[in-house]
């Protein structure tokens, strides 16, 4: 079914909807997730007995995809409906669309309290998606504390208004940070492997700037495993709290990822903006979906068909009755599941990509069985699920019809993307040289302090709050630099806070460079600032 077929199938069947007014939603992403770690999609290792009794409640779809290799796209993707190259967030430093209708900006015009609690929602990314202010209010020191103090102090209060709740955690993703008794040896012992610490000592481990051994793959699996079972606490923790104050029969919980992790399944770990290298194998983009909503959603339901990231947004919307006047690739999950190719990208290094390498894209998609990658490979998902043969060579009319599909799909979302999205973030014109900023937080050589700060990062320059600025950045050295510059507008931006263990992590990118320009023609820079955690 072609993508225009399938967005105004969307658009005609939520016209005889009726809004589901007092139904709160949460939306439970976790960062960097396999499905296949959790007990529901057949991982015997105990990780997820709260998920897994949850998910019995619920329909589970078993061959749920991302439609990418890092976070910003997959998460833009969830929260519209839109494959990245309709969204627009697919490469370093974009920001979408003014136009972009999301699930946050349908939830708050219906009158629903939508709380920004996701840290790392001040990134140009999430800008133009209808989140609001950042609650910092609510965050503590580790990053369970965030959500759960939210539900805390604002549930059971009859007076107010339903909830769209949106959490993304990012416990699972590198570093890798057990607790010491879950370690099968000392930290100092298992650091003797290159590979292992790696994974222990940053978020960043560029492919081939490690070695890893054929006994690290134990070792791998038991610290992954350990994020995943930190995560199912916590999610434990989040439905007792909703049990208790009555409010979990009535609220419709999304659990699902931004994309996967490899785990040397492919000769590496991690991701495209881990690993600095993109790839789109079976273990990075497939991820959990799971929905429940008593007496609405089937429980105990397994649906065995693909489906992706794109269809969270029609499903909820339509379970709810809300009638977005938007295009929509996704389809509705608890309709029949149309037949239909899903489709996958990556910039090559994520959201760590060099300006020089912008144009460096892996792509691919999945047609019934067969899954065929622009690196000129083809797989039989059926009798090859690890894609390890590549069978492109014996298959040469099946690798040129997917090729050629998969062609027609990029032209295809850009062509939705011109034609939906007119606005661009508008920028103010500067040209005189008595407009350059002045850099006022943080001083130059300047070193963070976490309590000082609250885990709040602020940049304040002189300037006004309706021009656009550019905030150009340099940071780290190595392995652990990047580069690149996005827009904002305003005379200050701040980022946090952070939880306590990620501000720790940064200290491995020392040192931070910014300087700030009006947006225009003539750039007008400040001088660069130099700050350290």
């Amino acid at each position: 079914m072609r993508l225009t077929t399938l967005v105004l199938a969307f658009l005609l069947s939520c016209t005889h909807s009726i809004w589901a007014k007092e139904t709160n939603v949460l939306l439970f992403s976790i960062d960097s997730c396999r499905a296949d770690r959790f007990g529901v999609y057949g991982y015997q290792k105990g990780t997820t007995p709260n998920i897994d009794a949850w998910a019995r409640t619920g329909t589970v779809f078993s061959h749920a995809y991302s439609v990418s290799a890092w976070t910003a796209p997959g998460l833009v993707s969830i929260l519209s409906g839109l494959y990245p190259p309709t969204h627009g967030i697919n490469n370093r430093d974009q920001m979408g669309s003014p136009d972009l209708v999301t699930l946050p900006k349908i939830f708050r015009e219906k009158g629903y309290r939508v709380p920004n609690l996701n840290f790392f929602t001040f990134a140009p990314y999430y800008l133009n998606l209808g989140l609001g202010e950042i609650a910092k209010d609510y965050f503590g020191s580790i990053e369970e504390s965030t959500l759960l103090n939210w539900l805390e102090k604002n549930l059971g209060t009859d007076t107010q208004s339903p909830f769209f709740l949106w959490f993304h955690t990012t416990i699972v993703h590198q570093p890798y940070r057990p607790a010491p008794e879950a370690l099968p040896d000392t930290r100092e012992n298992l650091e003797k492997s290159p590979g292992i610490k790696a994974v222990l000592s940053g978020a960043i481990v560029p492919y081939g700037s490690t070695k890893f051994v054929d006994e690290d793959r134990a070792i791998l699996d038991l610290l992954y495993d350990e994020e995943i079972r930190r995560v199912d606490r916590f999610f434990g923790d989040v439905l007792e709290l909703l049990k208790k104050s009555g409010e979990l029969q009535n609220t419709l919980i999304i659990l699902t990822a931004d994309h996967g992790e490899e785990l040397l399944d492919h000769g590496f770990v991690g991701h495209a903006s881990t690993s600095l290298r993109a790839k789109l194998y079976e273990e990075l983009i497939r991820i959990p979906l799971i929905i429940s909503w008593p007496e609405t959603v089937p429980a105990g339901r397994v649906v065995n068909a693909p489906v992706s990231q794109i269809d969270i947004f029609p499903t909820v919307t339509r379970l709810l009755g809300a009638q977005p006047k938007s295009p929509v690739a996704g389809v509705d999950l608890f309709s029949p599941i149309p037949k239909r190719s899903l489709f996958f990208e990556s910039v090559i290094a994520g959201n760590q990509t060099p300006k020089n390498r912008e144009k460096e894209w892996v792509r691919a998609i999945r047609k019934g069985r067969f899954k065929y990658i622009s690196t000129g490979e083809v797989y039989d998902l059926e009798s090859d699920p690890g894609e390890k043969t590549n069978t492109a060579d014996t298959h040469p009319e099946l690798t040129r019809a997917l090729d050629q599909e998969l062609n027609g799909w990029l032209v295809e979302t850009g062509e939705l993307r011109t034609s939906s999205f007119s606005r661009v973030p508008q920028a103010v014109q500067h040209t005189r040289k008595d407009s350059c900023p002045r850099i006022f937080t943080p001083g130059n050589g300047s070193t963070l302090d976490y309590d000082v700060h609250t885990g709040a990062l602020l940049f304040d320059w002189s300037g006004d709050m309706s021009t656009a600025y550019l905030i150009q950045y340099d940071i780290g050295e190595g392995d652990h630099h990047v580069e690149g510059r996005y827009e904002i507008e305003g005379n200050h931006q701040i980022m946090g806070p952070l939880p306590r263990e990620l501000w720790h992590d940064l200290k491995a990118w020392n040192p931070f460079k910014i300087r700030i320009s009006p947006q225009g023609t003539e750039p007008c820079w400040s001088d660069w600032v130099t700050f350290y955690f």
